[in-house]
């Protein structure tokens, strides 16, 4: 099993608040916690804490925020030899309100360092022989699309936050898993709530190749290249705070990928995954490690066909 990362570690700033501000409209926070983010640095934590094997390509600061990433992700089993520290941009960082009742969250990130990862980074050796190379859209787009280049393994694409795609980097790209507003923004369609149906039309409308959408409560809809879609809902579980759960279903996902399982295989232990991610504060305050996602397998339901 290999896995490896390309992209953005951040310090996040978590705070609690009763409920998450409008537009304009200031809320008082109850407290404030850091912790390590990003959605590369998340996807590779997720994966290691599942499968031996996992390296994390990315660049910090020279700063004590890039050593308490480079700690955590290590403690996580990530082998960090190709994170490089940029000497003049300070570690990325993400503020996070949460909702204390809910979980549900807010993001704004600053990049920092995550701008500074160059093509040439990506064109590594961990890279070229990993199993399956796990990509987001934190660092700069020529990265992305150098790592997909050089990738010999399964292309595995979190399209966030969502920007335009060139047909190029798509075209390299084995499994796109976008949440449904990144899939609503990637087909170019009208906002609005949709039908598992309605998202397996738009899934199919990126062309011939498998997308996963994320669902959050809802679960996730495999579309394949070729045969019948599944909607598969996740297990029971109570539910504190959802920030990283879709980085944890996607480091989940290149995980068992890497395991050899089949999609809908894999599918069902990323949304296990993602279900006990939820269960703890922060975007790594929950990730499982194997032996709790199979623990909890037994109570998935059956996935369902869709259309």
């Amino acid at each position: 099993m290999s896995v490896t990362v390309v992209g953005s570690l951040n310090e996040d700033v978590l705070v609690r608040v009763r409920r998450l501000p409008g537009r304009g409209e200031t809320v008082i926070g109850l407290d404030t916690v850091l912790a390590p983010g990003g959605k590369g640095a998340n996807q590779a934590a997720a994966a290691g804490r599942l499968v031996p094997g996992v390296a994390m390509v990315g660049r910090v600061g020279a700063d004590p925020a890039g050593d308490r990433q480079l700690a955590a992700l290590t403690l996580a089993g990530v082998d960090v030899t190709h994170v490089d520290r940029a000497p003049e941009a300070p570690t990325g960082s993400a503020t996070i309100p949460v909702e204390e009742d809910s979980g549900e969250n807010l993001i704004v990130v600053v990049p920092g360092a995550n701008a500074e990862l160059q093509p040439w980074d990506a064109e590594v050796e961990p890279v070229r022989r990993a199993e399956v190379v796990l990509l987001q859209l934190e660092v700069p787009l020529a990265t992305v699309a150098a790592a997909a280049a050089a990738a010999t393994g399964i292309v595995v694409l979190t399209p966030a936050p969502p920007r335009p795609l060139s047909a190029e980097l798509l075209a390299r790209v084995d499994v796109l898993v976008p949440n449904e507003h990144e899939l609503v923004q990637l087909t170019g369609a009208e906002p609005g709530e949709r039908t598992a149906a309605e998202l397996v039309q738009l899934a199919r409308s990126l062309g011939p190749r498998t997308v996963v959408v994320t669902l959050g409560a809802r679960g996730a809809l495999l579309v394949p290249d070729g045969g019948p879609a599944l909607l598969q809902a996740p297990p029971p579980v109570r539910a504190v705070d959802t920030t990283g759960a879709g980085d944890c279903f996607s480091g989940a996902l290149a995980a068992a990928l890497s395991g050899g399982a089949a999609l809908p295989e894999a599918v069902g232990s990323a949304v296990t995954a993602a279900a006990l991610s939820t269960t703890g504060p922060g975007a790594r305050g929950a990730l499982p490690d194997a032996a709790a996602v199979a623990a909890l397998r037994p109570h998935l339901p059956a996935a369902t066909a869709v259309g």
